[in-house]
């Protein structure tokens, strides 16, 4: 005769531990972590915008908690959320911090965090779809925030840049009426505010033209690389590969050791079907002497 267990019959399972002593650990853990890695060394850690670390981001979250929603705190951690992409952990980071008493610096890190917080979220909308035109509308209301606060002719150029890029014509209008009533600014922000105009008119190789020419006008590496690489992304965008193949090795220059630039390049290479160029690109980045059987760049 077979003997047939019921459900309930069966022995209990044993149980490592209770939720109550589960959730003590996890809590010792993150206290563990958070002490591992004190403030100053996981600051510095995250002053890079391309750290995106989960790891990193759960320790400094616990310490935000911790801290009760400190904004130097803050700030870094929403800033390597957006670097990542997660708009939602990024929305919910800006949450922490506390209004009140902040400094002039620190609201200007506020409000430029939360334009690029409005910027992803419009971005991963398609035009016209649900949500679309309430996420054009908070871009647009944050960047008449930041314009109110004092943007500068070169940042609101910026904008406009990342609005037509996200498909969002209305603000395009608004930022070049404004820039058309147009400022006298240095050299370099004329430049760019020049290039978005050109791009507004389909002209793509004038408007890099403008951000190369702008590389000379700044001292910054950091600066330079931004102008170089969106006078690189602009002839892409224009699907003129063999141009941007060929600004790259003419106005590189000061970029030259710049890792970053540098694998910005090895993807254009080979985008361009150009192997060779990507090949010198990799091994300059990771500072290895040129191959020996490297080709010259075909003209």
């Amino acid at each position: 005769m077979t003997l047939r267990l019921s459900a309930d019959n069966k022995p209990p399972r044993e149980r490592f531990a209770g939720p109550l002593a589960i959730g003590g650990l996890a809590g010792v853990g993150l206290l563990l972590l958070v002490m591992l890695y004190p403030e100053k060394s996981l600051l510095k850690l995250l002053a890079a915008p391309d750290v995106t670390s989960p790891a990193q981001q759960r320790y400094l979250e616990a310490l935000v908690q911790l801290r009760n929603g400190d904004t130097d705190l803050v700030i870094p951690l929403v800033r390597s959320y957006l670097a990542a992409g997660c708009t939602e952990k990024a929305a919910r980071a800006l949450s922490y911090h506390v209004r009140s008493s902040l400094t002039p610096d620190q609201e200007q890190a506020i409000r430029k965090l939360r334009y690029e917080l409005r910027r992803q979220e419009l971005e991963l909308l398609v035009t016209g779809e649900p949500g679309w035109d309430e996420a054009r509308r908070r871009y647009a209301d944050q960047i008449e925030e930041l314009r109110q606060a004092g943007a500068s002719p070169r940042e609101l150029a910026q904008y406009l840049g990342d609005a037509r890029r996200a498909g969002d014509e209305q603000t395009v209008r608004f930022l070049e009426q404004v820039l058309g009533q147009g400022a006298r600014q240095l050299v370099s922000d004329s430049l760019i505010v020049a290039a978005e105009l050109a791009l507004g008119k389909g002209d793509y190789r004038a408007a890099a033209a403008f951000y190369f020419q702008g590389m000379a006008a700044t001292a910054s590496r950091d600066e330079q690389r931004r102008l170089f690489l969106n006078g690189i992304r602009i002839l892409q965008s224009g699907n003129l590969l063999q141009d941007a193949v060929a600004a790259a090795e003419k106005y590189q220059q000061p970029l030259s050791g710049d890792r970053q630039t540098l694998l910005a390049l090895t993807r254009l290479a080979l985008a361009a079907n150009r192997p060779d160029l990507a090949q010198k690109y990799v091994r300059r980045a990771l500072g290895m002497a040129p191959s020996p059987d490297s080709s010259e760049v075909r003209q």
